[in-house]
C-alpha cells in the first residue's frame, strides 16, 4: 500500500486486479493513516471485488509485518539481511535466526552452521533460536514449529514468533522495540498479488499482528507492555459514497488494530506523571542536601565520639594487663613468624642457594657491563676483575702450547718446502740418469740428500769448537755477541718493510739475481714472518706488502703496466695466500664447484667450431664403422652450417654461460668468508694506483684490483685445483680443458671485456658477459672495503713493548750468513744514509764468514729471539710519555690491591697503615709463588728453546717492585700522576679517572687476546694438520723414488755378475791395479789411470793452468770410485825427473748432473787449475763404471 503523501497514480491498475482501480487522488481511509479507501472503478461489474481488495490489503499489512520484522532483526545483528519479497526463503537456512539468538542469548549458540545449499544440518541454526526463547521465557504458545520453517509449512506464524519476541525483549530492555511500518512501505502490484496467491496457496489464516502486545501480557500474566512509533490519526471521514463499509464496521476496524497503540499511550502517559512526581521529591531532596550532610555528620560524631570515651575509659582501667598480654602477643607472634621462615628457608634450600647464585651472576654480570661497556667504571668495579690481568697456568700453558705449535708449523713449512725442492730435483736427476744410461750407482748418489751417508758428512764437520766460524751455537763471547747482532738485524728487518721492499724493487727490476738467489729470499722472508701464523706476523708482512706496491706503483707508467708486471712481492703474495688459512676458503669454495665439473663424464664446453666439427666425424665413424661423407677438411663457416655441429656448439655455450654463472655466484656469495689479506692488499693495490695516477678512472683502477683478485688469485686454483688442494687425484685433459674454458669466461668478465675477433665463437655470449661483468666489478669493489690492519689485528706498531713474550724465529746458520751478505752487498740502495740502523748493525756484523754457502750446511737450526736494539730511537715524540704512563699504571695496579676508595684520587691521599704494609709483604711473596711456579711449569715444557724468552714471560708486572715498601711504591704512583697531570693526560677534576679507564681497557684487552689466542689455537692447528696430510704425501712420492731404487739395484745385481774386464798386461792400467791390490787399496768400483795427454786426446781435458801441452804427457790422473756416486780424482806429476806432491779431490756424480741440468759445457777442477768438459767427462764416467 501507498501514503497518500508518496503514493505515485495509478499504482494498481485493472490489468492486475480486475474490478478495483485506484485513482491518483484517492484518499486514506478515515481514522486509518496510510490506509487506502477502495472504491469501484466506473464500468466493472460484479460482486466479489470486495473480496478481492480485502485478500488484497491483508498481502500488503503481511509484507509490512515481515518488513518490521526485518528491520527490528537488522537493529539487532547489525547487518542486512534478504529483501522483504525473499525474506521468508532466507530464513528457511536459520543462519539469520541463529544470529538473532546469539544477540540476545549467547551461550545458546555454539555454533552456526553456514552452506549455500540448503541441508538439513541448518536445523541446528533453528534449534539454536528454540534454545535461546526458551531461555528468556517466551510463552511456547508463540513459538513455532521446525516444519513451520524448515518446510515453509506456516511462515506466518514464524512472523508472528517474532514480532511476539521482539515486544518480549523490547519489553526487558535487551532490543530495541519493533516499529509500526503498516502504510509506510511501497511494494508493485506484482509483489503483493505474489503474496496474496502465495497465502491463497498455504490455507492458513494470518495471526492478529495488532494484538500480539495483548496476547503477551496475557500469557505473561502483566500488562501489556509495547512501544509504538506511531499513532495512527484519526481524521475526519470524508464522503465515500460508494464505500460498502460502515462507520461503525470502521470504528471497530481502528480500534481492533490499534488496541495495543492505546494501551500503551496509558501506559506512557502514567509513567510520565509518575516520573514528573518523582522528579519533584529529588529536585526538593537535592535544594536541602547540605542540610541532611551536615546532620548526619553531627549524629554520627556524637555517638563514635561517645563510644570511643567509653572504650578509652574501659582501656585506662586495665592499662598494665593490656600492656602485658600485648607484648607476650608480639613475641609469640613474632617467634612463630621467625620459626615458619626458618622453617621455609630449610624446606627451600636449593632454591634460595639458585636464587642467590642468580642474584650474584646478574651482580657480576652488571659489573663486568660496566667494565666493558660503561665510560667511566668505577674502581670498585675495576678492582673486582684485577686478577683477570694475571696470567694463570692456562694462560701460560696455551702460551706454549701456541708458540710449540707455532714453530712446529714453521718448521713443518720448511721441511715440506726442502722435501718437495728434493722431489723436483730427484725428478730431474733421474731423468738426466736416463738420459745417460746411468744404472743403480748413480741413482744412489742422486738420492743422497735423502740418506744418512750424507747428513752423517755433514754432521761430522765440528759444530760447537770455539774456531768454527759457521756455527752460532758456540758458547764463547764472540759468538754470543755475534748472534745477539743477528737477532736485532732480523728484528729490524722484519718490523721496517723499506728494506725488504727495496730488495723485492730491485729483485724486479734487474736481473742481477738468479732463480736460486730468488728462492733463497722467499724462504727467509716466510721464515723470517713465521708463514704469517699469528696475528703479529701477518701485521707486520701486510705491512711489508703495502710498502712493496708502493714501491712498485711509482716506478710504472700507466696501469696496465702493474697489471703486466712480473713483481717480486706479486710472488710473495701469492705464496702467503695460499697458506692453510686462504687453501681453506679456496677448498671450500671451488671444492665443490670444480667436483662438478670433474664428476660429468660427458661434459664437454669446447667451443671452437672446427673441433666439434671433426668430433662430430669421429664419433659417426666410430658410431656406423663406415668413413663417412662429410668432408673432412672445411673452414669454420662450412663447420657452423653443419647441423649437428650447429646444434652442438649452441649447446656447449649454454652449458659454459651455465657453469660459469654457476662459479660466479658462488664466488659472490663468498665474500664475506675471503680471507682479510688477500683483500687488504687489494685494497692498497687501488690506493697505490689512484695516489700514482689521480686521474685515472676508478673502473680503470678496479680493473687492476680484479686482476689480483681474480687472474692471480682464484683462477690458477681453478685451472689447476689439484696443486692448490682444492680437490684430490689427477685432473684428465678433457676435465681441464673444461676448467680452461670455464675460466677463460670468468677472466673476460673480471676485465669487463667484450669477446673480439680473437675469440669470434664466443662473441654470442658478450650480453652474458657485460651483465655479469657489471657483477664482478661491484664485487670487487666490496672487496677492497677492509678496516685497516691496525684495528682487524689490534696490533700496532708497540706491540713489542707490551708484550711479555718476544718473538722468535727459527732459521739456518746457511740462511742468516746469505741474509747477511745479501745485505751487505746491497747496503747502498738499501740504506744510503749512513746513520741508518741496517748500517749500523752490519757494520759491527762485518762480513760473513767467507765460504759459508758450504761450510755452513749441516749446522741445524737457530733458534733467533728477536731483539728491538733501537727502542728509544723510535719516531715518536710521545714516547717517553707513553712509557711514564705504562710505568704510573703498574703502580696504580698493585695500590688499589691494597688500599680501597671512592676514586683513585682517595686512593692516592689515603695515609699508608701497617696493615696497609702486612698486605703488601703477603701480595708480593703471593707474586713470587706464582712465578716460581710458572718458571717450573716452562722448565718442563717440551720445547727447551722456548724456554729462554718464556721464562721472562713468567715475571710478572712486579718484578721490578718487589724491593720496594709500599709507601714507597705509593710515592712513585704520586710522582708519576703527577707529572702526567702536567701534561695532561689525566686531571684530578674527575679523580684521576682516566687512569682507571686505562686499567679497565687493559682488562678488556686481556679477555680479547684469550679468544684470540683461542683462535689462533684453533687455525694453527688446522694449518698444521694441513701441512701433516702434505708431509704424508711427499714421503709417500720419496718412498716411490726408493722403489725405484730397489728396482734399480736388481738390474745392477744381474749385470755385475759379468766377468771381470780385461786389462791389457804391462800398460799402466796394469801395474796401477796390481800396486793397489798390492797395498789392499782396490776401490769397490774400480780405478783408472790416465796421463793429462791421453784425456787431452779424448777431449774430456781442455786446459791445464800453468802447464804446457807438451808436458800433458808428464802428469798422471787417477779417477777412482769407492763409494756410488762419489769419485776420487788424484793429479800427480813428474817434471823433469822431479816429482811433485799428490793433489786430490773429490767429484760428485750430482754436480756432473746439475752442469749438464744447467748446460754449462766446461767445469773447473783442482781450484780452477783444471778445465774439463762437461758431457765427455760425463761419458768417461759411465762407461768406465757402469756400462
Amino acid at each position: 500500500m501507498l501514503s497518500s503523501a508518496s503514493r505515485p497514480p495509478a499504482m494498481i491498475s485493472v490489468s492486475s486486479i480486475a474490478d478495483l482501480t485506484l485513482s491518483g487522488d484517492t484518499e486514506d481511509v478515515t481514522g486509518m493513516k496510510g490506509r487506502i479507501r477502495l472504491a469501484r472503478e466506473s464500468g466493472v461489474r460484479g460482486g466479489r471485488w470486495m473480496d478481492q481488495s480485502r485478500k488484497q490489503v491483508q498481502a500488503y499489512d503481511y509484507l509490512c509485518h515481515i518488513g518490521e520484522a526485518k528491520e527490528w532483526i537488522e537493529a539487532c545483528i547489525g547487518e542486512e539481511i534478504d529483501a522483504i519479497t525473499t525474506l521468508e526463503e532466507g530464513l528457511r537456512n536459520g543462519v539469520v535466526l541463529a544470529k538473532l539468538a546469539r544477540f540476545f542469548d549467547p551461550p545458546s549458540v555454539k555454533r552456526i552452521f553456514e552452506h549455500p545449499v540448503l541441508q538439513f544440518k541448518h536445523s541446528d541454526n533453528i534449534n539454536c533460536l528454540f534454545r535461546a526463547m526458551r531461555n528468556v521465557k517466551l510463552p511456547e504458545i508463540f513459538i513455532f514449529e521446525l516444519t513451520d520453517l524448515y518446510d515453509k509449512k506456516n511462515i506466518p506464524k514464524v512472523i508472528y514468533c517474532i514480532h511476539a519476541l521482539s515486544h518480549m525483549l523490547s519489553s526487558k530492555g535487551m532490543a530495541p522495540s519493533i516499529k509500526n511500518l503498516v502504510g509506510q512501505l511501497q511494494f508493485t502490484d506484482a509483489e503483493i498479488h505474489a503474496t496474496r496467491r502465495g497465502l491463497d496457496a498455504a490455507g492458513i489464516s494470518l495471526p492478529s499482528f495488532g494484538n500480539v502486545g495483548t496476547a503477551l501480557a496475557r500469557e505473561l500474566n502483566g500488562p501489556e507492555r509495547v512501544v509504538v512509533a506511531s499513532i495512527p490519526e484519526v481524521v475526519e471521514e470524508e464522503e465515500e459514497p460508494e464505500t460498502l463499509l460502515s462507520n461503525q464496521e470502521l470504528r471497530d476496524l481502528f480500534w481492533a488494530n490499534n488496541t495495543a497503540s492505546i494501551v500503551r499511550c496509558q501506559q506512557l502517559w502514567r509513567g510520565a506523571l509518575e516520573r514528573k512526581r518523582f522528579l519533584e521529591r529529588r529536585n526538593l531532596h537535592m535544594e536541602m542536601e547540605k542540610f541532611f550532610i551536615i546532620l548526619q555528620a553531627q549524629s554520627r560524631g556524637v555517638l563514635v565520639r561517645r563510644r570511643f570515651d567509653s572504650r578509652m575509659q574501659q582501656l585506662h582501667t586495665f592499662e598494665p594487663q593490656a600492656v602485658t598480654i600485648q607484648a607476650h602477643v608480639r613475641g609469640f607472634l613474632q617467634r612463630k613468624k621467625y620459626n615458619e621462615r626458618q622453617e621455609f628457608y630449610k624446606a627451600n634450600i636449593g632454591s634460595i642457594v639458585k636464587m642467590q647464585s642468580l642474584f650474584r651472576a646478574k651482580a657480576a654480570g652488571d659489573a663486568y657491563r660496566s667494565l666493558t661497556t660503561g665510560t667511566n667504571p668505577p674502581i670498585s668495579t675495576v678492582k673486582t676483575f684485577l686478577h683477570l690481568l694475571n696470567d694463570s697456568d692456562f694462560d701460560f700453558e696455551e702460551e706454549l702450547e701456541l708458540e710449540n705449535l707455532r714453530q712446529l708449523v714453521v718448521r713443518r713449512i720448511r721441511e715440506n718446502t726442502q722435501s718437495d725442492a728434493q722431489v723436483n730435483e730427484l725428478d730431474i736427476k733421474i731423468a738426466l740418469l736416463v738420459q745417460n744410461h746411468i744404472t743403480l750407482d748413480e741413482v744412489i748418489k742422486t738420492t743422497s740428500s735423502l740418506t744418512k751417508k750424507k747428513a752423517q758428512r755433514r754432521m761430522s764437520m765440528p759444530a760447537s769448537a770455539t774456531s768454527n766460524p759457521y756455527t752460532l751455537k758456540s758458547l764463547d763471547r764472540e759468538s754470543r755477541d755475534r748472534l745477539e747482532l743477528y737477532q736485532q738485524l732480523f728484528y729490524l728487518l722484519q718490523t721496517q718493510p723499506k728494506y725488504f721492499s727495496k730488495l723485492f724493487f730491485l729483485m724486479s727490476k734487474t736481473g742481477l739475481f738468479t732463480d736460486r738467489i730468488k728462492k733463497q729470499i722467499e724462504s727467509v722472508v716466510l721464515t723470517l714472518f713465521g708463514y704469517a701464523q699469528n696475528s703479529r706476523e701477518e701485521f707486520l708482512l701486510l705491512k711489508l706488502f703495502r710498502h712493496s706496491i708502493f714501491e712498485e706503483v711509482q716506478e710504472i707508467s700507466n696501469v696496465n703496466d702493474f697489471m703486466r708486471g712480473n713483481f717480486m712481492f706479486i710472488k710473495m703474495v701469492m705464496i702467503y695466500v695460499r697458506g692453510a688459512k686462504e687453501r681453506r676458503y679456496l677448498r671450500d669454495l671451488l671444492g665443490p664447484l670444480v667436483r662438478q665439473v670433474l664428476e660429468d663424464d660427458f661434459l664437454d664446453l669446447e667451443s671452437d667450431p672446427m673441433m666439434i666439427y671433426k668430433a662430430s666425424i669421429n664419433n659417426e665413424e666410430l658410431r656406423t664403422g663406415r668413413p663417412s661423407e662429410r668432408p673432412l677438411h672445411v673452414d669454420h663457416t662450412e663447420a657452423l652450417n653443419d647441423p649437428e655441429t650447429r646444434t652442438t656448439f649452441i649447446r656447449h655455450l649454454q652449458e659454459l654461460r651455465l657453469r660459469t654463472e654457476t662459479f660466479l655466484d658462488a664466488i659472490l656469495e663468498s665474500l664475506p668468508r675471503m680471507p682479510y689479506g688477500i683483500r687488504f692488499i687489494a685494497k692498497e693495490v687501488g690506493n697505490a694506483l689512484r695516489v700514482k695516477f689521480p686521474h685515472e678512472t676508478d673502473d680503470n683502477i678496479m680493473k687492476a684490483v680484479g686482476n689480483l683478485i681474480y687472474y692471480r688469485y682464484l683462477n690458477p686454483a681453478i685451472v689447476a685445483p689439484e696443486g692448490f688442494d682444492v680437490i684430490e687425484g689427477v685432473v684428465s685433459p678433457m676435465q681441464r680443458k673444461n676448467l680452461a674454458e670455464i675460466s677463460k669466461m670468468l677472466n673476460q668478465i673480471s676485465v669487463g671485456k667484450l669477446f673480439s675477433d680473437d675469440n669470434v665463437y664466443l662473441k654470442p655470449l658478450n650480453e652474458y658477459v657485460g651483465y655479469a661483468g657489471a657483477r664482478f666489478a661491484k664485487y670487487f669493489r666490496s672487496v677492497v672495503e677492509v678496516v685497516e690492519p691496525e684495528k682487524q689485528f689490534e696490533v700496532d706498531e708497540y706491540v713489542d713493548q707490551v708484550n711479555t713474550i718476544r718473538p722468535t724465529v727459527y732459521m739456518s746458520p746457511f740462511e742468516i750468513f746469505g741474509m747477511h751478505a745479501m745485505m751487505m752487498d746491497k747496503i747502498d740502495f738499501l740504506a744510503p744514509e749512513m746513520d741508518d740502523p741496517l748500517r749500523v748493525i752490519l757494520s759491527e756484523l762485518g762480513n760473513p764468514p767467507p765460504g759459508f754457502e758450504e761450510h755452513s750446511q749441516g749446522h741445524g737450526e737457530v733458534c733467533l729471539t728477536l731483539q728491538n736494539r733501537f727502542t728509544a730511537n723510535l719516531d715518536d715524540p710521545d714516547m717517553d710519555l707513553k712509557h711514564l704512563f705504562v710505568e704510573t699504571k703498574r703502580y696504580i695496579l698493585a695500590i688499589i690491591r691494597i688500599q680501597s676508595g671512592q676514586n683513585l684520587m682517595e686512593i692516592l691521599e689515603r695515609r699508608v697503615t701497617i696493615q696497609d704494609e702486612q698486605s703488601w709483604d703477603e701480595l708480593k711473596a703471593t707474586e713470587l709463588r706464582r712465578q716460581r711456579h710458572h718458571q717450573r711449569r716452562i722448565q718442563n715444557a717440551s720445547s727447551s728453546s722456548l724456554n729462554e724468552h718464556m721464562r721472562n714471560a713468567a715475571n710478572s708486572m712486579m718484578a721490578d717492585m718487589s724491593a720496594m715498601r709500599f709507601i714507597e711504591l705509593k710515592q712513585h704512583a704520586i710522582d708519576g700522576i703527577l707529572q702526567l697531570e702536567s701534561t695532561g693526560k689525566v686531571t684530578r677534576k674527575n679523580g684521576y679517572q682516566d687512569m682507571i679507564n686505562a686499567i679497565a681497557l687493559d682488562i678488556r684487552t686481556k679477555h680479547r687476546r684469550r679468544i684470540q689466542r683461542a683462535q689462533e689455537l684453533s687455525q694453527v692447528k688446522q694449518t698444521l694438520s694441513n701441512l701433516n696430510e702434505k708431509r704424508h704425501y711427499l714421503e709417500s712420492q720419496i718412498k716411490s723414488y726408493h722403489d725405484y731404487v730397489e728396482s734399480c739395484m736388481n738390474n745392477i745385481t744381474t749385470k755385475k755378475g759379468k766377468k771381470q774386464r780385461y786389462v791389457m798386461p804391462f800398460t799402466r792400467q796394469y801395474f796401477h791395479i796390481r800396486n793397489l791390490q798390492r797395498h789392499g787399496k782396490v776401490p769397490q768400483f774400480g780405478s783408472f789411470k790416465y796421463t793429462a795427454q791421453k784425456l787431452f786426446e779424448k777431449g774430456v781435458l781442455l786446459h791445464l793452468e800453468g802447464v804446457s801441452p807438451k808436458q800433458y804427457s808428464q802428469i798422471s790422473l787417477t779417477i777412482s770410485c769407492d763409494e756410488p756416486g762419489l769419485f776420487q780424482i788424484e793429479a800427480e806429476a813428474s817434471i823433469l825427473m822431479i816429482r811433485m806432491p799428490v793433489t786430490t779431490m773429490e767429484l760428485r756424480l750430482e754436480d756432473l748432473l746439475q752442469c749438464q741440468f744447467n748446460n754449462i759445457q766446461i767445469m773447473s777442477l783442482f781450484d780452477d787449475m783444471a778445465k774439463v768438459n762437461v758431457n765427455l767427462l760425463l761419458f768417461l764416467v759411465n762407461k768406465k763404471f757402469y756400462v
